[in-house]
């Protein structure tokens, strides 16, 4: 019995692990300061908004994370009233998000890896049931997204969307012959 305890005490208890990467947060921090100045209040309140409510990041990970992107260069303060700054992102700080939005592949192979992952937690009709809800979020982000995209964008996302139409008629056409 006393060895079953410490193989217990050793083991690490099973729970659910973090669903946001390591170090994302400090890459999502400099994209969205590429829009807009913005204080680590606002930061919070847009990932909150655009993650709807899933992912607030903490005061603790928010502002550690803005004073050592301040000290590498990456941001600097624009505005101070009192104990608030507003950042904005530095010469070197845009730079460096041109170079991270230029490994568009890197970005998304990573997504999917990190969807793929999670989903084996699944069983086979909540993992059908994920990608329909994944789908309905995606149309209504892209529903979003059009207008900022220019003319030549449009014409790119409705050719694959049209593309996507065609796959999921076919997708229909073999769930109503019972063939999936």
């Amino acid at each position: 019995m006393p060895t079953q305890k410490l193989q217990e005490a050793e083991c690490e208890p099973i729970r659910m692990p973090h669903s946001i990467p390591r170090g994302l947060l400090r890459h999502v921090i400099i994209r969205l300061l590429l829009s807009r100045d913005m204080t680590g209040s606002d930061i919070m309140r847009v990932l909150d908004e655009r993650s709807e409510g899933f992912w607030r990041p903490s005061p603790g990970s928010i502002y550690p994370l803005l004073s050592s992107l301040e000290e590498e260069g990456i941001i600097e303060a624009v505005k101070i009233e009192g104990r608030s700054k507003t950042y904005s992102l530095s010469k070197g700080g845009r730079t460096r998000i041109k170079e991270i939005l230029g490994m568009k592949h890197d970005v998304e192979h990573k997504a999917r890896l990190n969807r793929m992952i999670w989903i084996q937690l699944l069983e086979p009709a909540d993992r059908a049931h994920f990608h329909i809800m994944g789908m309905k979020h995606a149309i209504g982000h892209l529903s979003e997204t059009i207008e900022e995209l220019s003319a030549s964008e449009r014409k790119k996302l409705k050719t694959s969307v049209k593309n996507r139409v065609k796959e999921l008629s076919s997708l229909l056409g073999a769930l109503q012959k019972g063939d999936t």
